[in-house]
């Protein structure tokens, strides 16, 4: 048991740190200037929606991709490397201590994004069929009310509902060709159940009605006081 626990202390440690790196944050000093702090921005956050309303397509285009690759490798290294699988738990630990390390990272006072890329990628290779769904649900809400929190949320419910049904029915058919383990549904509700949390703001905006859309810029001479979020 003991080295159960360190085992998974250890992959959690690896994909926080992972997680902390500020992709967003850099590609802002990168472009704009030590100075610049997208942080300062729209939604104050550092993920890639916000580099697409500050900095546009291709940087929000490598931020997506690193955020991404931020839930991949810490997973595979839990799935793959043996003395981090602990039956199971290693991938899971490790998916949920990447997004927590993008929320809140380390390196930048712990004020990251919001999860979404970084807890897809850790998705796709826990359950496959779960990540194309909530893709389809989050991307179809987006096409139609071109708020990316809105399909961001809807994702994470179409996520939460596979995980739960998955490991059910897997238990009943030990065959089913989707089934997940306990540790993987666990995943399913518990990551993007925090992705879901981390939009409280947004979900408030949606309500209100002046949640902004996707394709609206936001003026960077206004910094910090600009209205625009998402």
């Amino acid at each position: 048991m003991p080295v159960s626990i360190l085992q998974l202390v250890l992959i959690a440690v690896i994909g926080y740190l992972w997680g902390s790196i500020p992709s967003g944050y850099w590609m802002g000093k990168l472009l704009r200037g030590q100075s610049f702090d997208i942080r300062d921005y729209g939604s104050h956050k550092m993920g890639a929606t916000n580099v697409l309303r500050t900095l546009g397509k291709w940087p929000a285009a490598v931020v997506l991709f690193f955020d991404l690759s931020k839930g991949v490798l810490p997973t595979l290294a839990g799935l793959f490397l043996s003395f981090f699988y602990v039956g199971g738990w290693g991938p899971a630990v490790a998916g949920v201590a990447a997004m927590l390390g993008h929320c809140f990272p380390v390196f930048i006072g712990f004020k990251g994004g919001r999860g979404v890329m970084t807890g897809a990628g850790v998705m796709l290779l826990l359950s496959p069929l779960t990540f194309v769904l909530s893709g389809i649900t989050a991307g179809s809400t987006i096409a139609i009310s071109r708020y990316v929190s809105l399909g961001s949320i809807v994702g994470g419910l179409t996520s939460i509902i596979c995980g739960v049904l998955w490991y059910v029915l897997g238990r009943l058919n030990p065959h089913f060709f989707a089934s997940v383990s306990l540790p993987t549904m666990l995943y399913l509700v518990v990551g993007p159940g925090l992705v879901i949390l981390f939009h409280y703001d947004n979900i408030k905006r949606l309500l209100a009605g002046n949640e902004s859309k996707l394709g609206q810029k936001v003026p960077l001479e206004e910094g910090g006081t600009s209205s625009a979020r998402a």
